[in-house]
Formats: structure tokens, sequence, C-alpha cells
């Protein structure tokens, strides 16, 4: 009985030792994310048990500062990665145009989805006010207007290269 005990103990191992959890965050800045490790800050809003999968290379996350759009990085929705952009000083392909409709396409959707993200206040981006209620900050209105300012210039992009074609 104990051999049947270690057999299948011993049977186990494997098992355990390739799960993975996965792990749902919400970060300080009120942004969700998956991750297999729990950055420090974040709050587990879920645990799930991952399947093994070969780890696919990602790509890296822009350098911490503001997007082109002049947006902080740090704020909700900006883990969101889109394809690279081409380098500064490095001309386009002949007869190619800058940039095509399907990745406009898409830095219009992250943009978007950035804005609908960034809505929500961050901490101290509220200021309560003598009577009870509260106010938004300007700090609050100048990064939903940079986030703007980017979906309405992505948007312009994106007429351009439509009528480009």
């Amino acid at each position: 009985m104990l051999r049947l005990i270690f057999v299948m103990c011993l049977a186990s191992v494997p098992a355990l030792a390739s799960s993975q959890m996965i792990y749902k965050i919400q970060m300080p800045d009120g942004s969700v994310m998956f991750s297999d490790t729990v950055p420090s800050g974040g709050k587990i809003l879920e645990e799930r048990e991952a399947k093994s999968t070969p780890r696919v290379n990602t790509v890296p996350a822009a350098p911490a500062g503001k997007s082109a759009s002049g947006a902080p990085t740090g704020s909700p929705g900006a883990n969101i990665q889109t394809a690279p952009a081409p380098r500064p000083g490095m001309p386009a392909a002949k007869g190619a145009p800058p940039e095509s409709v399907s990745t406009l396409e898409r830095e219009l959707a992250v943009a978007k989805r950035r804005l609908e993200l960034g809505r929500e206040p961050l901490p101290g981006e509220r200021r309560g006010l003598a009577g009870g209620g509260s106010r938004l900050t300007p700090e609050y209105e100048a990064r939903i207007a940079a986030m703007e300012r980017d979906v309405a210039a992505t948007e312009a992009k994106l007429k351009k290269a439509y009528e480009s074609r």
C-alpha cells in the first residue's frame, strides 16, 4: 500500500512542477493586467492555473515618460502595445505610404481605448469641496485633453491614408 502511495506521489510531481498561476492584477493607476508574477503595488483580482504553453517573445514596453501625444505613459491603458513605429530619420521605402491603413486603424483603436480607460480620475485628480462633493483638477483635464488630441491626430492620419489610397 505504501508503494502505491509513493508511486502516485512521484507521478504527480511533474504535473505540479509544470503548473503556473496567471494573475489578474489591478495596478495602482486603475489599469488591469494579466501576468504570471505579481508586481509590487498590484492588487490580485483573480488567480487561474495556466496550462503549460511555450513562452512567446513580446514587444518591450515603451520607456517611461510621455507618449508622442504628451500623455503620460503611466496612465491607464498605457500598457497596450502597438506595432513598432519606424525609426526617426530613416527614409520610407519608395512607393510605400508612410503608414499603412491597418497600422493606423490599430493605433486609433489603441488611442480610443487609452482614452476610455483614462477617463477614470487617478488618485489625486479629484479635490473635495467645502460644501461636500468634489471637482476634477486641472491635471486631470490636461491628461484627458492630451489623450483626445492623440485620438484626433490618429484619426486625421487615418483619413489622409484613406484619401491617398
